[in-house]
């Protein structure tokens, strides 16, 4: 006997979801890294800038994806 693999109605990705989830992952992580000392002060800008050109990237891709 063959099994049949049901499938079920389409789900769409959760895009608002997948970029909240990444700038709060990227937010702690810029915390805990400037606390520690491996991130200075100055270097702020460019790695939040970093994060939300990720978050927008993974949205993008997240969207595309359904």
């Amino acid at each position: 006997m063959s099994e049949q693999r049901k499938t079920g109605p389409k789900t769409r990705p959760d895009v608002p979801g997948v970029v909240a989830g990444t700038v709060l992952t990227g937010a702690a992580t810029i915390w805990m890294l400037t606390d520690n000392g491996v991130l200075q002060t100055g270097d702020l800008g460019v790695t939040s800038a970093l994060l939300l050109v990720a978050a927008g990237l993974l949205g993008l891709a997240a969207s595309h994806r359904g």
